[in-house]
C-alpha cells in the first residue's frame, strides 16, 4: 500500500532477496539472522509504474460527505459488494437486478457522483432518485429500472457481513436446528461439526438483528456473532530487472512415508514452477472458484514464500515437509471468518500441524479465537500475519494468545514503517519476496509474506512429524527478535 517504500525496495530486493546474497551457498545456521529487506504491504497495482494518486486511496470505496465526492480503489470486487460499500458509505438505499454478477475494477479519486457512478458500476445502467422522505435511492440494472428488485445490504467497510450469523453452543450442547431454521428469513447455509457451529443467512440486516435478540432470549448458552469479511492484501507489483534466486531444496519422501504438513489457509495457488510445485499437495477447495488471472494470486505468492522459508530453515538439500493449500477465497477478493475457521478445522482433521494464516482484520471474532485455541490445544502451531497498518492496534487472528504473531522487518532488521508492532507481536521476519510467473517478476510484500516465510521455517525445524512444535515456536522467537526503532 505504500508505493514509495515499494519502489525503494525494488532497487535492491533482487540482490538482497530474503538475505540470500549467494543463493548457491546454504546458510550456516538453519535459522539465519533476520534477512535484509524493506517492504510494504502488497502494492495496489499490477503494473510496474505506480501512480501516486492511486496509492493515496485505500482499497475499497470512500465518500466525502462534505464535498459529495468519491474515491475508489476496487481491484475486481463483485458488483454486489461494491454496492454494499456504496450504500454503507452514503446511506442510500440500493437495489440491483437479480442475476447480475459483474466484477468491478475502478481506480480514481475526487470525482462527483455523475462521473464516479459510471466507473463504479462498470457500465451498467442506473437510476438515482430521491424519495419522498429525502433519502436517495439507486437502482442498478441491465434491462430496465423496475427489474432492480434485489435490495443490497449496506456494508460500512468494517468487515461485518450484516445478514449472516454464526451460532454455536458455549457448553457444546446440541442446538435445535429446527429452531434455527424457523427464525424469520433464515437459511442454514453452513455447518462446522468439529467446532459445533452453524452459519445462518438472513434476507436482510434487520432480520439478522432481530434473530440475535431472539437467540439471546432463547438461551444464555448460545454464542452469536456476525460473520466477518477478511480482505486479501492488494495485488503484487510487476517489476523488471529483478529475479529470484534458484531454489536449493528438493522434495523427498521419508522411508516410513510420514511427513510434516503445513496448511496454507488462503486463496488457491496457481501452478508453480516445477521446483516449487513438488512441495505442494493438491488444493482443497472449501470455497469453489479461483482468483482472476493477471498475476500471481495471494495463495501463489504465499506458497512460494513458504517454500523459500522451508529452504532457508533446512540444513539439508531435501525435505519431506509438504504444503497443503486450503482455498477459502474462491473467486472473491475476500474470505470470511466462517470459511477461515472451516479451513483451520479441516486442516487439523487432515493432519496438518503447522497452520499459516496470512490474512486478518481489525475485528475480533470469538468464534475464530476458540477454533484456534481448539487446534493449538491439540498440539498445532498456528502462525498469523500481524497486519500492515503501522500501528500497535490488535489485528486478528494474530492478536489471539494461541497464535504466533509475525510482523515484517526491513533491511536493518528493524520493523518496517507499515508493519504492526503491538504487544501481541511475537517475532519479526522479512516481508518481501519475488515471484516469477510466465516470464514476469512480481514483488510481493507485507506481514503476510513474513508469516508464510516463518511457517516454512517451522516446517524445516520440525521435518520429523514426531517433533514437538513447542520448541520450534520458542526457536523462532529467539532467532527473530523484534528490533523496535528508538524513540526521539
Amino acid at each position: 500500500m505504500r508505493s514509495r517504500l515499494l519502489l525503494l525496495t525494488c532497487l535492491w530486493v533482487g540482490s538482497a532477496f530474503l538475505g540470500h546474497t549467494d543463493p548457491a551457498t546454504p546458510p550456516a545456521n538453519p535459522l539465519p539472522a533476520p534477512p535484509s529487506n524493506t517492504s510494504s504491504n502488497t502494492a495496489a497495482s499490477n503494473t510496474a509504474p505506480i501512480s501516486s494518486a492511486a496509492s493515496a486511496v485505500r482499497k475499497g470505496l470512500q465518500w466525502n460527505a462534505a464535498t459529495d465526492r468519491y474515491a475508489a480503489s476496487i481491484p475486481g470486487w463483485p458488483i454486489q459488494r461494491v454496492l454494499a460499500r456504496l450504500s454503507g458509505q452514503t446511506g442510500w438505499r440500493v437495489w440491483i437486478e437479480d442475476g447480475i454478477e459483474t466484477q468491478i475494477r475502478a481506480q480514481f479519486r475526487n470525482l462527483p457522483a455523475r462521473e464516479a457512478l459510471p466507473r463504479i458500476l462498470g457500465g451498467l445502467n442506473y437510476s438515482l432518485t430521491t424519495s419522498s422522505n429525502g433519502r436517495r435511492e439507486l437502482k442498478v440494472f441491465a434491462t430496465q429500472a423496475r427489474s432492480s428488485t434485489l435490495e443490497i445490504v449496506a456494508d460500512e467497510g468494517d468487515g461485518m457481513i450484516a445478514n449472516e450469523l454464526i451460532v454455536r453452543s458455549k457448553s457444546g450442547s446440541p442446538i435445535d436446528l429446527k429452531f434455527l431454521a424457523g427464525l424469520n428469513g433464515a437459511s442454514l447455509v453452513g455447518t462446522n461439526g468439529v467446532a459445533g457451529a452453524y452459519q445462518i443467512r438472513f434476507d436482510s440486516e434487520k432480520l439478522a438483528e432481530d434473530a440475535k435478540q431472539t437467540l439471546a432470549n432463547e438461551s444464555e448458552d448460545l454464542a452469536v456473532e456476525n460473520n466477518q469479511r477478511l480482505d486479501s492484501p492488494d495485488a503484487p507489483v510487476a517489476v523488471s530487472g529483478i529475479t529470484a534466486p534458484p531454489l536449493r531444496l528438493t522434495a523427498t519422501v521419508r522411508p516410513d512415508g510420514n511427513r510434516r504438513v503445513i496448511a496454507l489457509i488462503d486463496s488457491a495457488p496457481q501452478p508453480l514452477a516445477p521446483a516449487f510445485q513438488s512441495f505442494l499437495l493438491p488444493t482443497v477447495d472449501l470455497v469453489p472458484g479461483a482468483p482472476a488471472s493477471g498475476g500471481p494470486s495471494h495463495g501463489t505468492s504465499m506458497a512460494e514464500a513458504m517454500v523459500r522459508g522451508l529452504s532457508a530453515g533446512s540444513t539439508e538439500t531435501s525435505t519431506s515437509t509438504r504444503i497443503q493449500p486450503y482455498n477459502v477465497y474462491g473467486a472473491s477478493e475476500s474470505a470470511s471468518t466462517w470459511d477461515v475457521a472451516r479451513g483451520i478445522t479441516q486442516a487439523a482433521q487432515d493432519g496438518s500441524t503447522i497452520i499459516n494464516l496470512s490474512l486478518g482484520s481489525a475485528q475480533d471474532s470469538p468464534y475464530l479465537r476458540d477454533v484456534i485455541q481448539q487446534v493449538t490445544g491439540q498440539g498445532a502451531l498456528v502462525i498469523a500475519a500481524a497486519g500492515n497498518n503501522g500501528t500497535a492496534d490488535p489485528f486478528y487472528p494474530a492478536a489471539y494468545d494461541a497464535t504466533l504473531a509475525v510482523t515484517a522487518t526491513g533491511r536493518s532488521g528493524q520493523l518496517t514503517p507499515y508493519a504492526n508492532r503491538g504487544g501481541f507481536v511475537d517475532l519479526g521476519v522479512p516481508g518481501s519476496t519475488v515471484v516469477q510467473m510466465d516470464g514476469q517478476s512480481w514483488v510481493v510484500q507485507g506481514t503476510s509474506v513474513s508469516a508464510a516465510y516463518a511457517s516454512g521455517m517451522a516446517g524445516a525445524l520440525a521435518q520429523n512429524p514426531q517433533t514437538s512444535l513447542a520448541p520450534v515456536r520458542s526457536k523462532l522467537i529467539e532467532t527473530f527478535p523484534i528490533q523496535r526503532a528508538k524513540g526521539p
